[in-house]
């Protein structure tokens, strides 16, 4: 099959012919309809986790999925051949979306609701999810102040939407030009992060906001530094890791919000109701999957770069 792959830690990832796979146990064989870009993907290309996974080249890119099973592994009963899926492949490293199929772990993908479209479902997974799991640990109250920092990517667009539903008052960071992006999005009030966001966000908010989901810094020095502009006993989220193992800066609690496939189905909920939408920017077929990498790793992104696998 076609696919975007890794083929060493000294190449970059290409569309090349790789072995079809077969799903194992507790797996599902699905035909990839769509599946988006996160900043995960990036890492992986870039060799980041070769210390803490392994990797067996060539090595499939890509987290997010939306398809249709065509077979199932051993001890897998909750799908059936034919179904259409969504979800995450649920594995670290290899055994990737993007291609025209994937095996994802049944625990990590859930049957696609009718009326929700592959490219929105192949976009929801690791971005929304993580943002789920970012908004539910600083559980708003209604029009709590919630600083949502890299607001237009994939996690913070969701994250924008997800406060809002909850009734927080949501500041959103951008840069000039994509204040409209957030505002349709539910955000409130923007700030631009070329200029001085801490200084900016002090001067209108003195005893700081409620909360933060930090979708930008990324490692523990530079998330410490964002703590400032939380109030005594707010919350200060990070979506890439960066709270490591503390759970409180000063008088600020902290967390780390990961993706969780628990997450699924209320999201797609949310999509067919319409309380929130899947910022689908652009769409790439799979033969410029290696151009889509490309433009997510080195190009301002504003919402999801989704790759289509049908020819």
């Amino acid at each position: 099959m076609q696919a975007l792959a890794l083929s060493s830690f000294e190449e970059d990832p290409a569309v090349i012919e790789v072995d079809a796979p077969s799903p194992g146990h507790g797996e599902v064989l699905v035909r990839v309809a769509a599946a988006s870009i996160n900043a995960y993907d990036t890492f992986v290309a870039a060799g980041a986790m070769r210390d803490y996974a392994d990797y067996t080249f060539p090595v499939v890119l890509g987290g997010d999925l939306a398809g249709t099973v065509e077979a199932l592994g051993e001890g897998v009963e909750a799908f059936s051949i034919g179904d259409r899926v969504f979800g995450m492949t649920g594995k670290a490293v290899g055994g990737g979306s993007f291609g025209e199929l994937s095996t994802p772990r049944a625990g990590a993908i859930l049957a696609t609701p009718e009326g929700l479209a592959d490219l929105d479902a192949g976009s929801l997974a690791v971005a929304g999810t993580t943002a789920v799991s970012a908004i539910e640990a600083i559980a708003p109250h209604e029009e709590a102040r919630v600083l949502v920092l890299g607001a237009t990517g994939g996690v913070g667009s969701f994250a924008v939407q997800l406060a809002r539903h909850r009734g927080a008052y949501v500041i959103a960071s951008v840069r000039p030009g994509d204040e409209g992006f957030v505002a349709d999005l539910g955000a409130a009030e923007t700030v631009d992060y070329t200029g001085d966001l801490a200084a900016a966000i002090r001067e209108r908010y003195p005893d700081g906001v409620d909360a933060v989901v930090d979708a930008v810094s990324p490692d523990p020095s530079a998330f410490g530094a964002v703590a400032i502009l939380v109030r005594a006993g707010g919350w200060l989220v990070s979506t890439r890791g960066a709270a490591g193992k503390s759970t409180t800066i000063g008088a600020v609690q902290t967390f780390n919000a990961n993706g969780n496939p628990a997450h699924l189905g209320m999201l797609a909920g949310l999509v067919l109701h319409g309380d929130i939408r899947v910022p689908v920017r652009r769409t790439y077929p799979l033969a410029e999957a290696s151009e889509a990498l490309e433009a997510f790793s080195r190009e301002h992104t504003v919402g999801k770069l989704v790759i289509t696998m049908r020819r």
